[in-house]
């Protein structure tokens, strides 16, 4: 007797089926829509420098900053559309007449003072400055010590090896046995 394959035909799973499908087109669709959408946005780099100020002023003012979003990249090297507002920002200023600190406190107004790309040296923040020197002088003071304590107790990789080789100790006969033995074995076949 020969049993045929057969499918569930209820109408739950062919429905299940269909809202699926349909939810995965609808998505797919919406992915592709929003893509395009993006291609079709002006650029916001778009506005022109003011009138008497060059792209070199602006890009030696952003070469000071740092980008807020991005994890060490300048400000006038990093692509970002909000990099290039603030670089749009920057030639509006200069262009106003504000030097190059007070644009620079703008900014740390703000984003905060990682737009400088170093902390401030003042309060709290001269740990940052000092404790990187401090740690190597302490690590190298502990380094010397430590060494210069091995030499005078004769424990070093020389010391320690000639302290255990010349200890006596219960084990000398035994050793003893093994060095008489390899005079044998090397006299045999010398």
């Amino acid at each position: 007797m020969m049993r045929t394959q057969q499918h569930d035909t209820s109408p739950g799973f062919g429905a299940f089926f269909l809202s699926l499908s349909l939810f995965l087109l609808c998505a797919g669709l919406l992915v592709i829509g929003l893509g395009s959408a993006s291609y079709a946005q002006p650029s916001l780099q778009t506005m022109d420098p003011p009138p008497g100020i060059t792209a070199n002023q602006v890009n030696d003012v952003a070469q000071q900053l740092w980008c807020p979003l991005c994890s060490g990249v300048r400000l006038d090297v990093c692509e970002l559309k909000a990099c290039d507002q603030m670089k749009d920002m920057i030639a509006i200023k200069l262009s106003e007449g504000e030097d190059v600190e007070s644009i620079r406190a703008y900014f740390i107004d703000q984003y905060g003072p990682q737009v400088l790309g170093e902390p401030p040296r003042e309060g709290f923040n001269w740990l940052a400055w000092i404790m990187p020197f401090l740690m190597m002088a302490l690590g190298g003071t502990f380094l010397w010590m430590r060494a210069r304590g091995m030499v005078k107790t004769g424990i070093g990789l020389e010391g320690a090896a000639v302290k255990a080789f010349t200890s006596p100790d219960k084990k000398r006969p035994a050793v003893d046995d093994y060095e008489s033995k390899l005079e044998e074995e090397l006299k045999r076949y010398v």
